[in-house]
């Protein structure tokens, strides 16, 4: 079990191994930040961050010690920030209009609250004159806030909540303060006492975490220990931590980000404040996962709040059985199969979590501002039905589709990437594989439920159902879990709702296939970008014979170990293309009804496609309007039906007119 004594020792071997490199590390990052411009057109300035995580550690160390020097250490490095904003080329700043009052020295959404954190730490060590600077640095990275505060219960905002609330408390005196505090509290509002609305493990981390700190800030800690949704949130992620100490990569995650470590702060401080020995079990299996790494400045950072909130006091224990559903049927869904809660155990997460019927305007806020189509709201990927992990013996046979590791941007949210049944409209053409049922991921909403979750003699039996009223389809997944041997048989049965041609494709996705024969394979998978799995056990998938199905197997397309990191300046080379529309306008007492058919004519895809409705007087965009959907892509050739409502006080008579722009357009 780890201890606070543990903690405070990775952070000082971080911090000795790592403070003489802050030169090195800025050179790093700026030759980074001007290769990537096109990195820099899309998402604005990036600070350097480890320069931010040595400056929180420094002063950390100094309120542990009372060492002048790491404070001023730290304070020489949090003043640098505003002279690294000039490296922003001047036509990338006028692209963005939340720079028009200056560059944020710090990105908004992230790093505020690491900022203001560091400052409280070393304020009585520096004069007032020194203090009143850094609290300029911090009025200048959230003021962007006004012009995109980014709403709704997901990290982002809540980031945002507690970004604000830590500067209001550290630096009172300013005169933006009471004004940062007023925001703090808009912004949390969506998250205070209510879900996150996202279904990805890394980002759940990051709201829980701000969620706390924001509580903290704000006085409201005592007021939070009493909603359900933190406590329910940090024991649905200690039922589903896997016998290799890791979460399962669920949505929009990076396989073993620095989202566990987050995760083990949150769950230490559950732990200490609900009592709850599972918490700190899984905590502790988080820290012995990590063993052997090398001490390193995010790490440390990462590690400063699990130090805070850690009571040594508090004892570690897993269930003495298995809890298979993970807390519920209604926000979590998910499913976890297990013989055991120790390290050689046999595991698998069934996940069948749809958007749900909360969080609404919040989702259909985020479907309207960002250009990600492909997510089910909010960073979802379609794994409704699917298997997200599945590990025995210390070895991972089956995980989730990752984030932004491999296939390209966006189409690994894709229902095709997920171990689990498929289906697309009509039937493939003569000599086509498997590969003609991937697509640009574009999300297809759904419903899941489960229908049952029991036990018959010594085998576990879940049912979970998914139904896609749009492509008239019902899938019904049964698991049946013999955890003697341990063997999952999975029954998948298809239901049609309405007569068309349909094409379905089981997808089991691995990437080595060590052995097979003619209804089955033994599966292994090599491992995840750099991270090497054990090779301790493999996957037999047996598929038995079923008339009209065709068996195939692909081994491992797209998941293939990546030879290269690429960013996204091949944006730029995108064949140019116009995409045609035609309009629709109807009017009524509500106001106005807009239909807009949007057509690919040429044989290129057609990224990013942004619809507005303008008036056609000022030619400005009219607001709201409220798009069913919006910046998605179009294959060649394709066509799509896009509807939108204008209230009749944004554009009280007259048509509108509609603009049509996309990332490669041609003009």
């Amino acid at each position: 079990m780890p201890t606070r004594d543990d903690y405070l020792r990775y952070i000082r071997a971080a911090y000795a191994r790592e403070h003489g490199r802050l030169d090195a590390e800025i050179a790093a990052w700026q030759k980074q930040f001007r290769a990537n411009a096109a990195l820099n057109t899309l998402f604005g300035y990036s600070p350097p961050r480890w320069s931010l995580h040595m400056a929180a550690v420094a002063a950390f160390l100094h309120e542990q010690t009372g060492d002048i020097a790491y404070a001023h250490e730290a304070a020489d490095i949090l003043l640098r920030f505003p002279e690294w904003t000039r490296l922003l080329p001047a036509e990338v700043i006028a692209t963005r209009p939340e720079y028009a009052e200056g560059v944020p020295p710090l990105d908004t959404t992230f790093d505020p609250l690491v900022y203001g954190a560091a400052c409280a730490r070393i304020r009585l060590a520096l004069d007032a004159a020194t203090y009143a600077r850094l609290a300029e640095i911090a009025a200048d990275s959230l003021r962007p806030i006004w012009r995109f505060p980014e709403w709704g219960g997901h990290n982002r905002a809540l980031l945002r909540a507690a970004s604000l609330a830590i500067c209001a408390r550290a630096f009172p005196e300013h005169a933006r303060a009471d004004a940062w505090t007023e925001m703090a509290d808009e912004l949390a509002e969506e998250s205070w006492g209510r879900w996150s609305i996202e279904d990805a493990v890394m980002y759940q981390a990051h709201w829980l975490r701000a969620l706390v700190q924001y509580a903290e800030a704000r006085g409201q800690a005592p007021a939070l220990v009493d909603f359900v949704q933190p406590r329910l949130t940090l024991r649905a992620a200690s039922q589903l931590m896997s016998p290799v100490g890791i979460l399962p990569d669920i949505g929009d995650s990076h396989w073993q980000a620095s989202g566990q470590w987050e995760w083990l702060a949150c769950l230490e401080w559950g732990a200490a404040t609900y009592r709850d020995p599972l918490m700190k079990w899984a905590a502790a299996r988080l820290w012995e996962a990590s063993e052997g790494t090398t001490p390193n400045i995010h790490g440390a950072q990462a590690l400063l709040l699990a130090w805070r909130w850690c009571d040594d006091a508090m004892q570690p224990a897993a269930p003495a059985d298995p809890l298979h559903d993970a807390l519920d049927d209604l926000v979590v869904k998910k499913v976890v199969f297990r013989t055991g809660w120790e390290a050689r155990a046999a595991y698998a997460c069934l996940n069948y979590r749809d958007e749900g019927s909360y969080g609404r305007v919040a989702r259909d806020y985020l479907r309207t501002t960002l250009a990600v189509s492909a997510e089910k709201m909010h960073h979802g990927h379609a794994d409704e039905g699917g298997f997200s992990l599945l590990v025995h013996d210390g070895t991972v046979l089956l995980h989730e589709g990752g984030y932004r590791e491999s296939p390209p941007d966006g189409m690994y949210r894709g229902d095709y990437y997920h171990n689990r049944l498929i289906w697309r409209p009509g039937a493939l053409s003569a000599g086509a594989d498997a590969t003609a049922l991937r697509d640009l991921g574009r999300y297809r909403p759904v419903t899941a439920e489960r229908l049952y979750l029991t036990r018959l003699g010594d085998v576990e039996i879940a049912r979970v159902r998914v139904t896609d009223a749009a492509a008239g389809v019902q899938w019904d997944r049964s698991v049946f879990f013999v955890s003697d041997m341990p063997c999952w048989v999975v029954i998948d049965a298809a239901f049609a709702l309405n007569d068309a041609a349909r094409t379905f494709g089981l997808l089991w996705w691995t990437t080595d296939v060590l052995a097979r024969g003619p209804a089955w394979a033994d599966t292994h998978i090599a491992g995840v970008q750099s991270w090497r799995n054990a090779r301790d056990a493999a996957l037999r998938i047996y598929t038995p014979d079923i008339p009209g199905r065709d068996l195939e197997m692909l081994g491992g397309d797209f998941k293939v170990e990546p030879k290269s990191m690429a960013d996204f300046k091949a944006l730029a080379d995108l064949p140019k293309v116009t995409p045609v529309a035609e309009l629709k306008q109807t009017r009524d007492a509500n106001g106005l009804r807009l239909e807009a058919v949007v057509s690919n004519p040429s044989p290129h895809v057609a990224f990013l496609v942004q619809l507005a409705a303008t008036n056609p007087e000022t030619g400005l965009e009219i607001g709201p309007t409220y798009w069913s959907e919006n910046y998605f892509s179009l294959l060649p050739g394709e066509t799509r039906t896009v509807t939108a409502e204008v209230p009749a006080y944004a554009l009280p008579k007259g048509e509108a007119a509609l603009r049509v722009t996309n990332y490669n357009a041609a003009q």
